[in-house]
């Protein structure tokens, strides 16, 4: 019945089934194929420089955490901060330029009044607590026509100091160290006993462009923290060779102390060369000016210190930052000083601009006052420059500070004091309306940290005449620069851009 039925459709039973078959891989699965491999491979490579930075930030905190152990470690064990230690630590600043001998120590913080008040005493005076604007001024004594005028004291809390013994030692150690010649201070190749300085973010450049600040009392306050040292140079012989200055044996540990070497690998002597460009060398590479052999450090990371004395009446308790260094700079630069046609000396690494903290052109003012804060600008700094001043390079995740920093008590009065100027009467300091009436424009001496979130590009100054730069900060603003209404600041205040720190950790610290 099935086969007349297929007869009588035309169909035969014995013809074969025919089966379609599958065709062929098409151009375009071939492409779609190659477009997934290749976002593929290119998911996969860029995890490898993804991996390096994660890598090279994992090693720059656990090496932070590291140094800042080291670091609190060594100060309560060896004393670091004792302020009897400073007293004959440097002799290029002993005070007077008179030669060492036997059984007597010229001193580097010296006031030649207090010794004539105290007999007994060696007229040494403690720089936690007080600061000197120039080292032929007295700060003990106000009223003379020569030591006038007095330079900062502290007054509950001690001053803010940076302790950086490696930068002394590792820039010139044989020599004891190189000294910042201060640019408004005489020469010291003229003026006898007038010894130049290298303090910490000292804003050379910045006041020699800017000799007048906006209120008319001298300069900005960009004078930089002391760069403290208690550790004494190497050696010291005259030009006949004879030892005039003693040497002081725990200097030469300051490598071991301040610096974090990496992994030591022995090299093959007998392979040539024997340099590698990938391990660290650790090989002799001459004597150092005891003429004991001296072994090549890789110095990656290091470390120092800013922070201050927590009670003026308590020289056992510090507060401060343990302030981390990768591969830095040592040594001064000659800076061109924008377009006055003079260069000074620069600390390598420590440029220092002018600093809006808080920065807005709403500008809430106290009752009774003309100039006040900015509003909604908790975390806002405006970098300012003149145009003829380096542009400064600042990167998300870089660090900043606020080192405003005025070494003559007279002109901190006038700036950022609460209590009356004893000559004109006028309050320095401002209560912020916008934070419970707080006195945010202080203190007057200061080295207070931040890191950068974001920022914007380098631009025209919203001031008008400068080029600046908008930094966004990690945190609330400690401290504040005072504004006129419109946004323009009453006097400058100094930030640091120190591209070379990688951390800052708020550590306490306690002298046994």
């Amino acid at each position: 019945m099935i086969r007349l039925q297929e007869k009588a459709h035309g169909r035969s039973s014995a013809a074969p089934r025919v089966h379609s078959s599958r065709p062929g891989i098409t151009l375009t699965e071939v492409l779609i194929s190659i477009m997934i491999i290749g976002i593929g491979l290119v998911s996969l490579a860029t995890l490898f420089p993804l991996g390096l930075l994660r890598l090279r930030e994992a090693q720059r905190q656990s090496r932070s955490a590291y140094l800042t152990e080291s670091a609190a470690a060594d100060i309560a064990a060896r004393g670091l901060f004792r302020a009897d230690t400073f007293a004959a630590a440097d002799f290029l600043n002993s005070y007077p330029p008179a030669p060492w001998a036997a059984g007597s120590f010229n001193r580097w913080f010296y006031s030649p009044v207090k010794a004539s008040l105290d007999p007994a005493g060696d007229g040494s005076f403690n720089p936690l607590l007080q600061d000197t604007p120039g080292y032929t001024v007295d700060p003990y004594y106000v009223n003379g026509p020569i030591y006038s005028p007095q330079g900062a004291v502290a007054v509950n809390r001690g001053l803010p100091f940076a302790y950086d013994p490696l930068w002394r030692w590792q820039t010139d150690h044989v020599n004891g160290g190189i000294y910042l010649q201060d640019t408004h201070n005489p020469s010291y190749a003229t003026t006898p006993g007038m010894t130049p300085e290298a303090r910490f973010a000292a804003g050379n450049v910045l006041r020699t462009v800017i000799p007048s600040d906006y209120d008319g009392n001298g300069e900005p306050s960009a004078h930089g923290l002391q760069r403290l040292t208690n550790f004494n140079r190497p050696a010291y012989t005259n030009a006949a060779g004879n030892l005039v200055m003693p040497v002081m044996p725990s200097a030469s540990t300051v490598p071991g102390i301040f610096v974090s070497p990496e992994d030591m690998v022995v090299q093959d002597p007998t392979v040539i060369p024997q340099a590698s460009p990938v391990v660290p060398d650790f090989s002799i590479s001459g004597n150092d000016s005891l003429g004991s052999p001296q072994v090549t450090f890789d110095w990656r990371f290091s470390w120092m210190i800013t922070g201050r004395q927590t009670n003026t009446a308590n020289g056992a308790a510090f507060d401060g930052n343990v302030v981390i260094f990768e591969n830095r700079a040592f040594g001064l630069d000659l800076v061109p000083a924008g377009n006055t046609g003079t260069s000074v000396y620069q600390a390598s690494g420590e440029m220092v601009y002018e600093g809006i903290f808080g920065y807005s052109q709403n500008v809430v003012t106290a009752p009774g006052y003309a100039v006040g804060y900015a509003s909604g600008a908790d975390r806002v700094v405006l970098v300012r420059w003149p145009a003829g001043m380096e542009d400064p390079v600042i990167k998300v995740g870089n660090w900043i500070a606020d080192v405003t920093y005025e070494r003559v008590q007279s002109v901190a009065n006038l700036r950022c004091s609460n209590f009356p100027d004893p000559v004109s009467g006028v309050l320095g300091g401002v209560p912020n309306m916008l934070n419970n009436g707080e006195w945010d424009n202080l203190p007057a001496q200061r080295c207070i940290w931040y890191q950068v979130q974001k920022l914007g590009p380098v631009q025209n100054d919203p001031l008008g005449g400068y080029r600046a730069m908008v930094v966004y900060v990690d945190r609330k603003l400690e401290a504040r620069t005072l504004l006129q209404p419109g946004g323009a600041p009453v006097y400058r205040n100094a930030v640091l851009v120190a591209p070379h720190v990688v951390n800052v950790i708020p550590q306490s610290f306690f002298l046994r």
